[in-house]
């Protein structure tokens, strides 16, 4: 390891409004029963504060649940702060309510709904997108097939060990590597090995509902080993947000909104680190053949302690809301 070497992090967040009667208005500006707002223009002043810019994800698809005007609005208001927007998209709000991934529909159903997509990003912002991200991990070869199609430089879906991305093989754990027709460039969500024992096997991703003891020990972990080309630090638009209960009327979590604000911290304050953006992406040397090893954090008794804490916090989410 030379010591130019920093580990580089790029903050995406899905933008989307998954329930409600206001989805827009509470679960992506993030108005809480207070009337302040918690969502995506309070994630850019903390993004502003840490000197990040963060790649906002917004679901596209929406606009024909919600409205054009609404995801308009959205899209504006990230492009207005100087900050960089890729195209998400959760097909459910599209087409069919029972079929949540896009591995459940035809190549020809994709490319009809990407397109779709894809046309009302380069309305709203004047350019073509360069990243793509499926909802709920769920693309597939087909997706990738027609991400090329489209155009795009970067998907960011595959997420390894999750079981709802279909895409197959799975193309890395934590490179950056050429797929489908080495036209795309897969940036994986940054997957982890969190528990394991002889009977069970958990991955988990970087993200800011992370315990901060385990966020900064797993990142640490990825510098020293070097085993992830760009640590991608998952963040929701309601990620600060008590909302599941009452998503009209969320609440703001001050716990949720100081850990984010110490992760940042950390980042920024770290000299072994750096916030890179959507355009430093294409600086990275981009990997070819099986050149990844996985990131291995479930060793030691520290390992059970965030699992159990992990497992606690997934179950009460559970029995509230399943979004």
């Amino acid at each position: 390891m030379t010591k130019s070497y920093k580990q580089k992090v790029l903050i995406s967040i899905d933008t989307e409004g998954p329930a409600g009667k206001k989805p827009v208005d509470a679960l992506i500006f993030g108005k809480t029963k207070s009337g302040k707002e918690y969502g995506i223009r309070y994630l850019m002043d903390l993004f502003d504060e840490y000197g990040a810019k963060g790649l906002f994800f917004v679901d596209f698809a929406e606009a024909w649940e919600y409205g054009e005007q609404k995801i308009t609005e959205v899209t504006q208001c990230i492009l207005d702060r100087g900050h960089n927007v890729g195209v998400h998209m959760h097909p459910d709000h599209m087409e069919d309510k029972n079929r949540r991934y896009l591995w459940q529909y035809s190549f020809d159903e994709q490319l009809e709904m990407i397109s779709k997509c894809t046309e009302l990003y380069k309305k709203l912002v004047g350019k073509s997108p360069l990243s793509f991200r499926a909802g709920r991990y769920g693309a597939d070869n087909n997706t990738i097939k027609i991400l090329e199609q489209q155009g795009y430089l970067y998907d960011m879906s595959e997420f390894y060990g999750n079981k709802y991305c279909k895409i197959n093989p799975a193309p890395c754990f934590n490179r950056m590597v050429n797929i489908g027709s080495n036209n795309i460039i897969e940036v994986p969500v940054t997957s982890f090995r969190s528990f394991k024992c002889p009977f069970y096997t958990r991955f988990d991703k970087v993200d800011c509902s992370m315990d901060i003891h385990e966020f900064c020990r797993v990142i640490n972990k990825a510098y020293h080993e070097q085993l992830v080309d760009v640590v991608s630090f998952f963040v929701h638009s309601f990620s600060l947000l008590d909302w599941r209960q009452n998503p009209d009327n969320p609440l703001f979590n001050k716990k949720l909104g100081q850990r984010l604000k110490k992760q940042l911290e950390w980042i920024k304050n770290n000299e072994k680190m750096e916030f890179i953006s959507e355009s430093d992406l294409k600086n990275i040397n981009i990997h070819t053949g099986s050149v990844d090893t996985e990131l291995d954090a479930s060793k030691g008794l520290m390992a059970y302690y965030f699992f159990i804490k992990r497992a606690l916090r997934v179950l009460k989410d559970r029995s509230m809301l399943n979004v």
